[in-house]
Formats: C-alpha cells, structure tokens, sequence
C-alpha cells in the first residue's frame, strides 16, 4: 500500500491531477473489479461507453516472427491515417488508458509520433509493445519528452541465435543497442518516463533461455526498474501448434528466485489460464479493439489466433462508417453484452483465450 501511494504523490507531482486520475482508474478497474463476480455483473448491465481502447494503427511489419499470425495471412497491408486516428479518439471524451500495438509494426506508420503527441496531450495513459527496431535514438529523445507512459521491448531470446530464429528478420545487437540507448537516454535526462518492460513469449525454441534472459536484462537496464513479462503463446492454429511447450512450476519458482536475487519484477502474463474462467466474468470487451481497416472487435484476445477474416465477419461494425456510440448501443454489441451476461459464448468471442468458451452454451450475435 505504501509504494502505491507514493507512486500516487509522485504522478501527482510530474504529471498532474488529471493524468493521475485516469492512472489510478485503470487500476481500480482492471486489478480489482475484474475479482469481484458480482461487480463484473452489475457493469454487464450497466454498459457504461468505454474509456479504454485499443489502436491498431498499421498491418505493415518488416519481420516474419514464427509466432505471429502476420507471416501467415495474405492480407494487403493499411496503415491508419492521422486523421482516421484522431476521429476515434475524438469519439471518446473520457479516454483514460489506450493501448497502440496491434498485428503490425507501429513505427511503420509516418504519422505514429504524431499520433502519439496528440494522445498524450489529451493526459491519456499510453501502452505499447514494440520490437525496438526502429527506435534509435532519435525516436527514443522523443519518446521521453513526449512522457509515453510504457514500453514493453518484445526481445524473445538471450542469444543472437535464438532470438533471430523466431523474430525473422530481425537483427538482435540492433534491438539490443536501441533498448541500451533509451535507458541510458532517460537516466542522463533523468527522465520518469516511458517506464521500460520486457516481453518474452515463451516456445520451444527459446524455453531453454528463459533464465539466461533474466541474467541479460539486468545487464542492459543500468540501474532501472524493469519488469520482464514472459507469456505463453496465446493460441494454437495450424502453423504455431507444434511452438507450444509447457511451463513446469519448477522453472517457474526457479525464474521468480533469480529474478528476486537481482531486484527484477518478473510478471507472468495470465492469457492463457489452463482452468479458465466461466465467460460471464469477462469485462474484457469493455475495452474495444480497433483495427487499421476500422472493423471493431471486442477486445483483443481474440488476436494471434491464424483468424483474421472471422474476427472481420464476426466484427461488431466499422467506426469509418458510423459511429462509434451508434456501434457500442447497436445491435450486435446488445446482443453480445447479453449472451456474456448469461454465459453463453458469442460469435465474436469464440477465439477467446482467458475465458471458457466450451461450457457456455455457443450463440450468434
């Protein structure tokens, strides 16, 4: 309780009233509503129009990860434009938290910073997950004086080897070197901001690295308070099935012991419970997923799943072609509100990956 009040004074300090408003909601929202079944219920009903959302601002990458449904689709690929992103944006007058990372590389996008300055203007808590290709250190100066809250480096090896096995094209002294040079950068500004992650999504290839990485990262992150986030894959389709491997408790104690030996914050990533809960606690589509074509999904558990054109049959509308008020109180969004207040599973959440989507009984929306 006491490290979360100063971190309360000290966002309070730096970035003001507002901004920490919209921080400390998040929180309450996401870290403590979503244990308490009867609230989850009581917000079903209610439906109050969302303040959380996710962009997906480009489907353009430069690399073929292995685990990644991008290297295996044939869709042609759309970056967002600014002023397409700016008219989402502007459909949500209480926006506290936005997330930007969606089946593409965002710095692909030319109007990316622009799109970034003008949410970060408005006191919005700004998340993203990048591979660190292409922030050199330009990018990284303007990060920090944009004060973008996180940054999650998505580095899947401890050695040149592994990581260029999966993140194909990828160049690993390059994102190693841009990761170096943004916490560097930040501690001679002495900079709060971004605050600085790392993401490891677990595989066959790299299950072996996964304590080596933890030594790799305490060498790169001078003196910072990082957090390493290890996930495992979040779903299985035809071309990532043979990727998946179990994670013993043992390496997890083994990991949790090492990281507290060298004061790192190891967080394991729940998207993939192995008993999942009933989908009638979800609350997850209260933060809506955007993507670069304007069709909007429920949330973004869905993604990664080899599924792309069902999540777009399947899509609750299109916010360039009505709004987003007229989606969220539309039919479809009705009906899908509905069938997870009754436990029924909707069309658009069959690919959902946090919560059971075989005892409920399946429906249409």
């Amino acid at each position: 309780m006491g490290s979360r009040i100063r971190e309360i004074v000290h966002l309070l300090r730096t970035k003001g009233f507002r901004y920490t408003y919209n921080r400390v909601h998040f929180y309450i929202f996401w870290c403590w509503i979503e244990n308490h079944p009867r609230l989850i219920r009581m917000l079903n009903w209610y439906a109050p129009y969302p303040s959380y959302i996710e962009i997906e601002v480009t489907t353009r990458c430069n690399l073929r990860c292995i685990m990644c449904e991008h290297t295996y689709w044939k869709e042609p690929a759309r970056d967002m434009s600014f002023e397409e992103f700016k008219g989402i944006v502007d459909q949500f007058p209480n926006l506290k938290w936005i997330g930007l990372t969606g089946i593409g590389e965002s710095f692909l996008n030319d109007d990316f910073m622009k799109m970034l300055s003008y949410v970060k203007r408005k006191q919005v808590f700004v998340e993203l997950y990048d591979t660190f290709f292409f922030i050199n250190e330009e990018l990284a100066n303007e990060l920090i004086e944009l004060k973008v809250d996180k940054i999650l480096a998505s580095i899947d090896g401890a050695t040149k080897e592994t990581y260029e096995k999966i993140r194909v094209g990828s160049d690993f002294e390059r994102v190693i070197k841009n990761a170096e040079n943004l916490l560097r950068l930040k501690k001679e500004k002495k900079a709060s901001f971004p605050k600085i992650g790392f993401h490891f999504i677990i595989n066959k290839y790299n299950f072996h690295e996964i304590l080596p990485y933890i030594d790799l990262i305490k060498s790169i992150s001078q003196g910072e308070d990082v957090t390493i986030q290890f996930t495992r894959m979040l779903h299985e389709f035809k071309d990532t099935k043979d990727l998946f491997v179990e994670i013993p408790d043992d390496t997890v104690l083994a990991v949790e012991q090492k990281a507290k030996d060298l004061g790192i914050e190891v967080v394991w990533n729940a998207n993939v419970p192995q008993a999942k809960p009933p989908i009638s606690n979800c609350i997850e589509y209260t933060m809506p997923f955007i993507f670069s074509s304007g069709d909007v999904i429920p949330c973004c558990s869905g993604n990664e799943a080899g599924n792309r054109n069902f999540q777009k049959a399947t899509a609750l509308g299109n916010i360039f072609e009505q709004s987003f008020k007229e989606i969220w109180r539309g039919e479809k969004y009705s009906l899908l509100r509905k069938a997870i207040r009754e436990g029924k599973v909707p069309a658009p959440c069959n690919n959902c990956c946090l919560f059971s989507t075989k005892d409920g009984k399946s429906c249409e929306s």
